[in-house]
């Protein structure tokens, strides 16, 4: 099968024929229809996820599926084959992924893809929604909470904004005015601040000066720069989650803090299942390339797009595909 593969260690990416999956116990067989990209995907690709991960080459690139059961493992007896699915692949192993024509997986990585959400938003769906769903698991919002989402305008950033709107909570958001500002206000965020111009806590405090309930941090890596924007925006008892694992409990007296990584279950993809199903969530996709132009994501996504940037394995290349292209 084709699939957009890291070869080696030290290699580029590369579009190659690989030998096709199949399911082990337990597992389901998909055909893929729909992707999409992430950061973590960029740092597999990269090389740089190797502090964390252990690669098996050739290394199947991508996380985010959308498709079809082809096949079922001995074991899997509550799917049919032609089911439509979504989900992610999700392990500390880098080999199989989701940028193939096939990919197999444990059936506890997929769910049901609703009916009403096409392959292109619950291919794009993942990673991004899952780790958004940790996060606001984490904060416990409550209806009248404002909450902070530094980070807003990307993929984790977007889906977290709509969960917190789908909790009754007033979004405090950061973007830049622009595109930046409209994405993240039609998310459902009520007031935005420019992070790239002043202070960011001091712009916090002057649209709420007692405090804000709960901050979703996917911006920070560094613990001094966390601690100090939550110590100086939260409310007291407040709550904090970082998918950046800068949030250290022992600075942060009395504030309840969250490293977010997105372990995946079926009762969080069920929950992303009824959320997309019910219109609470929607994928933000804001452009989508041929599977052949997978390249051209990646530098999208280095570029700073906003919102979700998905694959589409039914659509033909705009121009013709580059064996070689690297990301």
């Amino acid at each position: 099968m084709r699939a957009y593969v890291l070869p080696a260690e030290g290699a580029s990416p590369v579009f190659a024929d690989v030998a096709a999956p199949q399911p082990a116990d337990d597992e389901v067989l998909l055909r893929v229809t729909a992707s999409s990209v992430n950061p973590h995907d960029a740092m597999v690709a990269n090389g740089g996820a190797a502090r964390y991960m252990t690669y098996h080459y050739p290394v199947v690139l991508g996380s985010d599926f959308a498709g079809t059961i082809e096949a079922l493992g001995a074991g899997v007896d509550d799917l049919a084959v032609g089911r439509r699915v979504f989900g992610l692949v999700r392990e500390l192993v880098a080999g199989r992924g989701s940028f193939a024509e096939l990919v197999a997986v444990p059936r506890t990585w997929v769910a049901p893809v609703p009916d009403g959400v096409d392959d292109a938003a619950a291919g794009a769906l993942g990673l991004a929604a899952l780790t958004a769903l940790r996060c606001v698991e984490a904060v416990t919002p409550t209806a009248g909470d404002v909450v902070l989402v530094n980070g807003a305008t990307g993929g984790v950033g977007s889906y977290a904004v709509q969960m917190l709107v789908a909790h009754g909570a007033t979004v405090l958001a950061t973007a830049r005015p622009g595109e930046e500002e409209k994405h993240v206000r039609k998310n459902g965020a009520t007031d935005v601040v420019d992070w790239s111009t002043a202070d960011l806590a001091e712009r916090v405090r002057s649209l709420h000066p007692a405090g804000v309930a709960a901050v979703i941090d996917l911006v920070n890596r560094d613990e001094d720069a966390f601690t100090a924007l939550a110590t100086r925006v939260l409310a007291p008892g407040g709550r904090v989650a970082c998918t950046g694992h800068a949030a250290d409990a022992d600075r942060l007296p009395g504030v309840v803090a969250t490293n977010v990584r997105a372990a995946v279950d079926q009762e969080a993809l069920r929950t992303i299942a009824e959320l997309a199903g019910t219109g609470q969530l929607h994928a933000p996709i804001t452009a989508t390339f041929p599977f052949d132009e997978i390249p051209l994501a990646f530098e999208a996504l280095r570029a700073g797009a906003v919102g979700k940037l998905a694959i589409d394995r039914t659509a033909a290349p705009s121009t013709p595909p580059h064996e070689q292209r690297t990301t």
